[in-house]
């Protein structure tokens, strides 16, 4: 018997001010599986994510998360369903210090004792153990790259089924970028479902168990387990002008 997704995007349409955006996406992800969305910058990525978050006003198409149709849903339907999110832009609150950021982030899915955050802050400093020394420093004293730790990890102290992680490997220095890879891996040996964003091929090809290449709006291929996802043709085309 086949495993049922956890996220099923059907038929997902989007415009934005007169102009087609999303057209027609379609996407699953089953449980414990990395699934990339590989385009580049301005493809559709992030839209795609807003979208699924409902962040954004669709013209069609729908959206299931294990099974229940969440496509008129507010946000915190989404969060109360087992869907985290750490966007790009990661829309800390910058005086706040971290700790309060993550605290923040369990009213997504209703009232969360001090017990039961403490508990949550722990398995995310499971992930991302450098956090611990810099909790109680308000959030826009933080580099980049520890800026970018705690988005992942409020997404993940509302126990989410899936995360999506948008472009979490931008812009950081090689060693952070390397810290960064072995908290998605702690992510995935928890059994957590995660879509990558990616416009960088080599960094989708490092963590992804298979992707979808979109492309102005649209998804052109998908690559399934058994291609390496920097070997696929149609990512070649998009990205090395093959």
């Amino acid at each position: 018997m086949s495993q049922q997704p956890l996220l099923e995007v059907d038929d997902l349409n989007v415009t934005i001010d007169r102009a087609t955006v999303l057209e027609d996406i379609s996407l699953t992800v089953k449980p414990g599986e990395t699934v990339a969305l590989i385009g580049r910058n301005g493809a559709g990525k992030t839209t795609t994510f807003r979208s699924v978050m409902g962040q954004t006003s669709i013209q069609g198409g729908s959206i299931r998360v294990n099974g229940t149709d969440l496509t008129d849903r507010p946000s915190r339907e989404r969060i109360r369903h087992g869907v985290g999110f750490a966007p790009e832009d990661r829309r800390l609150f910058t005086t706040l210090t971290v700790e309060d950021n993550l605290r923040m982030s369990t009213w997504g899915k209703g009232d969360v004792d001090e017990s039961g955050f403490r508990d949550r802050l722990d398995r995310a400093l499971e992930i991302y153990p450098e956090m611990e020394r810099f909790l109680d420093r308000p959030a826009g004293q933080l580099s980049g790259g520890q800026q970018k730790m705690v988005t992942v990890a409020r997404a993940l102290t509302s126990e989410p089924d899936i995360v999506l992680l948008d472009e979490p490997f931008e812009g950081l220095a090689p060693s952070v970028r390397e810290q960064f890879r072995e908290g998605v891996e702690r992510i995935k040996a928890l059994g957590i479902s995660i879509v990558v964003a990616e416009s960088n091929v080599r960094h989708a090809g490092e963590i992804a168990d298979r992707g979808y290449v979109i492309e102005r709006g649209q998804i052109v291929t998908e690559i399934d387990r058994d291609e390496p996802i920097v070997d696929n043709e149609e990512i070649k085309r998009i990205f090395e002008g093959g």
